[in-house]
């Protein structure tokens, strides 16, 4: 029964033209990005030597498709938890106001086994989604620029050989995916409790940008309640290019993640089994 209601979901969704927004975006401005880090590659080269190009000489050129795929990931990491949750604000609020769960859930099926399947869905498409937006940047910069070493700041200036850079960016892919998962599914919470697919997103974008100001904001009390909370690690991607990589805190990330994301999940049962869907 499960499978036939995530085949279900997964129908339509893909019927739904929200579901492709952010791909197409993604799709669009990925080559853009890359085109304008190629234009600009020697003012680029300049800010990441610095100082350092007066006292030595340097041959070759740092820009390649790795660090265009790390400086694109940089910036757009933090959009990202609006196009994750496209799709999570929609999928219970949409069949709310469209008032389908009135003839859905007469048949002879439970609201936890219609809830499990819509989880999966959500969590499905966000995963998709972070997989096309990490490696589609890097096959479009590395076809463009090449490969080679990727230098990035930790310490000064770390290169990173080439060996190493894919294994750091599927580690990369991990941390970035974990928490835009556990964001995804606090707005399809939120989805669960209103009838409008815009509320969710709204709602859970404010909490995002709450949680990302404790997380800058230099106070005593947020630096000691920022690894407890799941946007404090939105940027903690970057740890994957750190020499060593610090596993501890990838460790913490993923605790923390996994909390958050349980007691949403919990809390979503809690609240669609509740929910009364004659209103």
């Amino acid at each position: 029964m499960i499978l036939i209601l995530i085949q279900n979901e997964i129908e339509k969704i893909a019927k739904r033209k929200r579901t492709y927004i952010s791909f197409v975006l993604i799709t669009i401005l990925i080559p853009f990005i890359v085109a304008a880090i190629n234009n600009g590659g020697t003012t680029l080269e300049k800010s990441i030597y610095g100082q350092l190009s007066d006292s030595f000489f340097f041959t070759g050129s740092l820009l390649n498709g790795y660090l265009a795929t790390y400086i694109i990931i940089a910036v757009l990491i933090n959009q990202m938890p609006f196009l994750s949750t496209i799709v999570a604000s929609d999928i219970f609020s949409g069949e709310y106001s469209r008032s389908t769960f009135r003839i859905y859930l007469t048949r002879p099926i439970s609201r936890s086994q219609v809830l499990i399947s819509k989880v999966f869905v959500v969590l499905s498409y966000t995963s998709l989604l972070m997989a096309f937006f990490f490696f589609y940047s890097l096959l479009v910069s590395t076809i463009w620029l090449g490969t080679g070493e990727l230098a990035v700041f930790h310490k000064g200036i770390l290169f990173l050989s080439s060996d190493v850079v894919l294994f750091r960016f599927f580690i990369a892919f991990f941390i970035a995916n974990s928490v835009m998962l556990t964001i995804s599914l606090l707005c399809l919470l939120i989805s669960t409790m209103t009838k409008n697919s815009i509320t969710p997103i709204i709602i859970t974008i404010s909490i995002v940008f709450i949680g990302t100001a404790i997380t800058y904001i230099p106070i005593e009390l947020f630096k000691k309640v920022n690894p407890f909370l799941f946007t404090g690690y939105i940027n903690s991607f970057l740890k994957a290019f750190h020499d060593p990589i610090p596993w501890v805190h990838i460790q913490s990330m993923t605790i923390t993640c996994l909390t958050w994301s349980t007691l949403f999940i919990w809390l979503s049962f809690f609240f669609f089994n509740k929910k009364d869907i004659t209103e």
